[in-house]
């Protein structure tokens, strides 16, 4: 199959080869992004696809070269009327190792296959990790996941469950540098933040809700924040169903920070955000995400908003959501967290969109004692 897509320097536009293996543009050291250049999916062929992320295989820049899958993708989007509010939660969490990161680490380990790495190196608070871990076992692929020493012990486990070998670092930060100046000659560093191929596989989840809201937008679509993959790749799906003449409007997009790591929410609003840190969401706990630029225009350009939450706050959510029966980490808590917050000033016939990101299985015991409430005597 031709060759159909471009992988390109966001900074300086620079074009790139399509075997380049390194995270960052060779000039300028600016975030790749990757693009299909004719972007052609028969909607109507759809129905007869399986109900995963490859049903929009055209929109994945692998030319049809699918080697590893885990049957990511095709969560269940469900629908629950909140004070009033009609609310879909499109559960991520029920992907294949419990996180939307499966969808990204699908992609980009087909990408490491098609490369022919001899190891695949990734840095994660746990999630990424976990995800990155399963799929390169399934390719057959060694992995080496850099981890901060406070990252779940549950997720931790996993990782080397699935075969993947750690190195706990000081902090989030220290494992992002040390997976990078650590790197062999033969191994492809993923690194989620960066990695453009990654995004294509998160871009689907915007496909999905989409096809199963009846090809019709939400209002609003509230995301847990961090590095920005899910934001960006949201962002890049509805852009490519709107230019598919598949929708007319892109939703408003939702940004929600934990309190004490709001880089975006700093840029957007011109204000420091000075409160007590957040010690309950783990995923999100990111001080300096490599694509700000990209979080900042897809806010802009869909006239979102960006909402940080407490760790206060984020019990509270934790707590309704097991009151609904959807058991998710406290990162993932953090979008619900902020449509409570906010609801008030939401109209009760605005559709919203909440995406759940990752399972509480991995975090139970820390979820039974942050949301039980003991008997009164």
């Amino acid at each position: 199959m031709k060759n159909n897509y471009e992988i390109k320097c966001l900074n300086c536009g620079k074009h790139l080869p399509l075997n380049y293996k390194y995270w960052k543009c060779i000039k300028c050291n600016g975030p790749l992004e990757v693009n299909i250049q004719k972007l052609n999916i028969d909607k109507n062929k759809l129905s007869k696809r399986a109900f995963n992320l490859w049903r929009y295989r055209e929109a994945i820049p692998l030319n049809g070269k699918i080697r590893v899958t885990l049957g990511e993708g095709g969560t269940p989007l469900i629908e629950k009327e909140i004070e009033k509010h009609k609310v879909y939660f499109k559960l991520e969490y029920l992907n294949p190792t419990g996180s939307f990161k499966d969808r990204g680490a699908s992609i980009a380990v087909n990408r490491a296959i098609l490369l022919k790495a001899k190891r695949i190196v990734e840095d994660s608070s746990g999630n990424a990790g976990t995800a990155i871990s399963a799929y390169s076992s399934a390719a057959r692929i060694p992995s080496k996941i850099y981890v901060p020493k406070n990252a779940p012990k549950n997720k931790k486990n996993l990782i080397k469950a699935f075969g993947g070998y750690i190195i706990e670092t000081k902090n989030r930060e220290t494992a992002a540098k040390r997976a990078i100046s650590e790197l062999g000659e033969d191994d492809y560093y993923i690194g989620h933040s960066w990695n453009p191929f990654f995004i294509e596989g998160i871009k689907t989840t915007a496909y999905e809700i989409i096809e199963q809201n009846n090809w019709q937008p939400p209002d609003k679509i509230i995301i847990p924040v961090g590095n920005g993959t899910l934001l960006i790749g949201l962002f890049k799906g509805f852009k490519e169903m709107l230019t598919l003449g598949w929708i007319n409007k892109i939703p408003k997009i939702i940004a929600v920070q934990a309190e004490g790591y709001t880089p975006l929410y700093e840029a957007i609003y011109n204000k420091k955000n000075k409160k007590k840190k957040s010690k309950l969401a783990d995923a999100i706990k990111i001080t300096n995400p490599p694509r700000l630029n990209q979080m900042i225009k897809a806010i802009k350009e869909t006239n979102g908003e960006v909402i940080a939450v407490t760790d206060e706050e984020i019990i509270t959510g934790l707590r309704k959501l097991l009151k609904i029966g959807l058991l998710v980490e406290p990162t993932s808590a953090t979008a619900f967290s902020a449509f409570l917050k906010m609801k008030e000033n939401i109209d009760t016939d605005e559709k919203i969109c909440i995406i759940l990101t990752g399972s509480g299985m991995k975090m139970i015991n820390e979820i039974i004692k942050l949301t039980t409430v003991k008997n009164e005597k």
